[in-house]
């Protein structure tokens, strides 16, 4: 999954695409949630940083504590002011943020393409599960091969 992202990465910018990273990062004083998520990805921790394997480019960085990235209003404000209408979506636990983030950009009406191989579930299973709910909604899902793909790079004209 990570390789994948971080080919995405490279490709997006080959092609001019803003790149945008969304990380978690809970407050101190969310105590329920922090105990089921065995106060992982506190504010200021380590565990709140992006993977050091991925790839960082120039781009944003938003962080968000719930699991829809929506929900920084940061993320809605660069994207309008950015004329951002369309959105390719990597990430791991699709079971509920990468959902909740895909909800979230229907919602505001943007145009969305979840990346089928750079996603992560809990389990292989639940990620098919994830993947089969999104699909019954007005999103396209493809691999990443067919990412940034185009007719000249089919040899077509």
């Amino acid at each position: 999954m990570l390789n994948c992202i971080n080919d995405l990465i490279k490709r997006a910018e080959k092609s001019n695409v803003p790149i945008l990273y969304i990380k978690n990062e809970f407050e101190r004083m969310q105590l329920f949630s922090n105990f089921l998520r065995k106060f992982t990805a506190l504010k200021g921790s380590k565990g709140a940083e992006l993977d050091e394997r991925l790839l960082r480019l120039q781009g944003p960085c938003f962080s968000k504590n719930e699991a829809d990235a929506f929900s920084n209003p940061s993320l809605i404000t660069y994207l309008n002011n950015n004329g951002i209408s369309e959105l390719i979506v990597t990430g791991i636990f699709i079971e509920v943020c990468v959902a909740a983030t895909v909800e979230g950009a229907l919602a505001r009406d943007f145009a969305v393409t979840v990346v089928e191989n750079a996603v992560a579930g809990a389990t292989d299973l639940s990620k098919e599960v994830a993947l089969i709910k999104l699909s019954t909604q007005e999103i396209l899902i493809f691999s990443s091969e067919h990412i940034f793909e185009s007719e000249y790079d089919k040899g077509e004209i």
